[in-house]
């Protein structure tokens, strides 16, 4: 179709208005796509910049990481209760096929509960497939291994509904990673990974990448307390280099909100770890030290009464942190 003065001129208008509206979004543009990994045995090439949908709220954020190159999301049944893979779907649009989704269910329930979950992602992602299809939350061995969860995920695979299995992990993260490479089943796995990792969690993920379990790297920022940030340097980009130099790691999925985070995290990933990203997680894992978890787990029996005590700690990053006590609710509940 020819373009007439007329139609150029509103043309220019619009991008110029769109530029305008979201700033942070033209200077994404301009920022180089995220490099490519591979996804362990699953052979998927993803974007080793993912995006955390968890508590995205707009589906343009989608839109704006699709356009900057980013090619692996990530969401799941509970947040948002259910809104959240809904939300996902308007954003991809027609343009589904071209990336790698996840998405999760709870472990619990036997095989007819995660049949059941995987049925209702599907119509929420308004897609016939599930790229990644992950145990959400798993803590023990015992849960990686559950043969009800083991038989669902099979009939899905054998249904062609799923495409590959994962598990995602916050505590008990080593014997997690370590029974997902036992069970030869999982493809994938979840797991809290940053610069203040729980002992042992490192050798873990490098463990699962030998044996082909591809390793998805959150909470990356160590709860991105943005008080906590030393003047002039910014520790949540140096947080997110540290990762990708990781051995092991395929992908990471920091959560997006907002326009500025795309662009900063597309800043970081085309960037080298330097000295100046050292000095910036030092000063901050000084000012965090008081009121960040490590997810070792440490803390899981004391107490008395039974309480999940690392989902709670995690609940409290999420208000003070990440800034959303809707998710701590979400989590508390």
């Amino acid at each position: 179709m020819s373009m007439t003065r007329r139609t150029f001129l509103k043309a220019g208008a619009t991008a110029a208005a769109a530029a305008l509206a979201h700033p942070a979004a033209a200077g994404a543009a301009t920022q180089p796509p995220p490099r490519q990994r591979v996804l362990g045995r699953t052979q998927l090439k993803v974007s080793e910049l993912g995006m955390g949908v968890m508590i995205t709220q707009d589906a343009a954020m989608v839109r704006a990481a699709l356009d900057a190159g980013v090619t692996y999301f990530d969401t799941a049944r509970a947040y948002m209760s259910g809104r959240n893979e809904a939300i996902l779907a308007e954003g991809l649009g027609a343009r589904r096929k071209d990336v790698v989704v996840a998405t999760k269910c709870s472990p619990g329930g036997g095989a007819t509960a995660v049949v059941a979950s995987c049925e209702q992602s599907l119509a929420a992602l308004k897609t016939d497939w599930i790229d990644v299809f992950q145990l959400h939350g798993v803590s023990s061995r015992a849960q990686v291994l559950a043969a009800g969860s083991l038989e669902g995920l099979a009939a899905l695979k054998k249904a062609g509904k799923i495409r590959f299995a994962g598990v995602t992990t916050h505590a008990g993260m080593v014997e997690v990673i370590d029974a997902a490479i036992e069970a030869k089943v999982y493809d994938t796995v979840l797991t809290t990974f940053n610069f203040r990792p729980a002992p042992g969690l490192a050798a873990a993920v490098r463990r699962a990448a030998d044996a082909g379990v591809g390793v998805i790297a959150m909470k990356i920022m160590a709860g991105g307390y943005r008080d906590a940030a030393a003047p002039g340097l910014n520790p949540f980009q140096a947080a997110l280099r540290w990762v990708l130099r990781q051995q092991g790691v395929a992908t990471t999925i920091p959560s997006l909100v907002t326009f500025e985070q795309l662009q900063q995290n597309l800043e970081a990933a085309a960037a080298s770890y330097g000295a100046r990203d050292a000095l910036a997680l030092e000063l901050y894992a000084a000012a965090i030290e008081a009121r960040h978890c490590r997810a070792c787990g440490g803390c899981a029996a004391q107490c008395a009464r039974g309480a999940d005590v690392p989902a709670i700690v995690r609940a409290l990053m999420y208000r003070e942190g990440y800034g959303c006590p809707e998710l701590a609710a979400e989590t508390l509940a």
